[in-house]
């Protein structure tokens, strides 16, 4: 909190009227933001999927368009995590392996091995071949080795019918356009193709393709290299490695520590990014990963210097709780005082370090409607701001516009928490700045509570009227 040199002023009101302009000023600036997000928390709700209780282990996880699918460790589940749905779902039962590319997903099965590809709903696997040693996707192909090592094929999209387009080969590469690199079995030189095979370079331990660019890691992992195509050599752009994957952008992991790096476009320039993980996956811009203990993911919500991620948890296994359980538990949130506030505190502290919820609430929070940087910098009021949010969006889902407007544990009822919820933030300041802070949670608190109620009706007079009163500051200050 910045520092700020206070002088006590002679009576309350005082203080009050040497903010009052201030506080004006950003009541009229909350408004408007206010007013362009007041459909956020009237917004539909994104698709709710049930979620059982405690967590799936994993042991692969890839990524295709905005989504990212996981392979349970024992093998018999894939479940997928999307932006457009709460929670992880499973989409298919037992499955060897997961491969993708573009916005495609593909799943090689049980038994004997064959492919199929996701249709884009739960339990839609279509089978379009049989078994490979090993297949690569682009956003418009999909490539396959035989089985034997003695053939690359190229799927048509029609049915299982595949075309040989080379001969034998040990590994694929990749990137998010089209073309196609395959590796040599006898000597390790990487070829590329592109309708015909052209020779690219000698062996290396690994390759990664961009929407650009070629990368290489030498055989020995001690140099990064990218493949300059117009002098038809490689250059140096990263020390050792142990490991590097690609789509819009190029990542490596440290051969020592499994650190996470990317690559920032010119030669030795690398910002860390992550620790080490079970496992990572990339698609377009997205970054994934696999925490070390196999139970929980993570998409990157940096800015490419910065080691920010969001937990998106995983998979839940066993019984799920009973709607009745789950009506209980909101209800012990969606109480006033400490006890309340600490147990949903709690609760949320454990789905931000990717802990499960068995029961499927919606988490998910634009801090009452306003932007992430909140212009009132000196007092934070943002967890109060996702309860807020929280208590809204559920009671919502589970009751109904109705009943969120009408019933006495509602929309009011939920206004008034988050207003004592603030007033907690200001409670062990020292009394000049408490009470300077909580008149910024009476504007907060007389803003949101006004907008709440706008999905069920809106009236622009009465709100406003309401919203001039709140400039007079909080009862208890006039």
């Amino acid at each position: 909190m910045p520092t700020h040199t206070w002088q006590a002023p002679r009576r309350a009101g005082t203080l009050w009227r040497r903010f009052h302009g201030a506080f004006r000023m950003l009541c009229l600036l909350a408004v408007g933001v206010v007013a362009l997000g007041v459909a956020a928390n009237a917004a539909p709700a994104k698709r709710q999927v049930a979620q059982a209780s405690g967590p799936v282990a994993l042991e692969q996880i890839v990524a295709a368009g905005d989504s990212v699918f996981a392979l349970a460790a024992d093998h018999q589940g894939v479940y997928e995590w999307s932006k457009h749905q709460d929670n992880w779902q499973k989409v298919k039962g037992a499955a060897q392996k997961l491969y993708a590319g573009g916005g495609s997903v593909y799943a090689i099965e049980p038994g004997r091995g064959d492919i199929s590809k996701y249709g884009g709903n739960p339990g839609q696997w279509n089978r379009i071949g049989g078994p490979g040693a090993t297949f690569a996707a682009t956003s418009k192909h999909l490539y396959g080795i035989s089985p034997d090592g003695s053939e690359v094929r190229e799927y048509t999209g029609r049915g299982e019918t595949w075309n040989k387009v080379g001969g034998r080969a040990k590994n694929l590469y990749t990137g998010p356009d089209s073309t196609l690199y395959a590796t040599n079995p006898d000597t390790g030189n990487l070829y590329k193709y592109n309708g015909q095979w052209s020779a690219v370079g000698g062996p290396g331990a690994t390759f990664a393709v961009t929407d650009n660019n070629l990368y290489g890691l030498t055989p020995d992992r001690t140099s990064v290299v990218e493949y300059d195509t117009g002098k038809k050599k490689w250059n140096k752009v990263g020390g050792p490695a142990g490991n590097i994957f690609a789509s819009n952008t190029l990542y490596a992991t440290s051969l020592g520590t499994g650190d996470l790096f990317k690559y920032n476009g010119r030669p030795n320039l690398w910002n860390r990014i992550s620790g080490p993980a079970a496992a990572f996956a990339t698609s377009g811009d997205h970054l994934y990963r696999l925490a070390p203990d196999h139970r929980s993911v993570q998409k990157y919500d940096g800015n490419g210097a910065t080691e920010e991620w969001a937990t998106l948890g995983a998979p839940a296994a066993g019984p799920a709780p009973s709607a009745e359980a789950k009506t209980a538990l909101y209800k012990s949130w969606n109480q006033l005082g400490d006890e309340s506030r600490k147990a949903w505190t709690t609760a949320r502290d454990e789905h931000l370090r990717g802990v499960p919820d068995p029961y499927g609430f919606r988490w998910s929070t634009n801090y009452c409607n306003l932007s992430r940087d909140i212009p009132f910098k000196e007092f934070d009021f943002r967890d109060a701001c996702a309860r807020h949010d929280f208590l809204s969006r559920n009671y919502r889902d589970m009751y109904g516009e109705k009943a969120f407007s009408n019933n006495p544990d509602g929309q009011r009822h939920i206004d008034t928490i988050l207003r004592e919820d603030m007033r907690d933030t200001c409670k062990d300041r020292a009394p000049v700045v408490k009470q300077s802070c909580e008149g910024t949670a009476w504007t907060y608190y007389t803003v949101v509570a006004d907008v709440s109620a706008i999905p069920d009706s809106f009236n622009p007079k009465g709100w406003f009227k309401e919203l001039a009163e709140g400039f007079a500051g909080p009862p208890w200050m006039r």
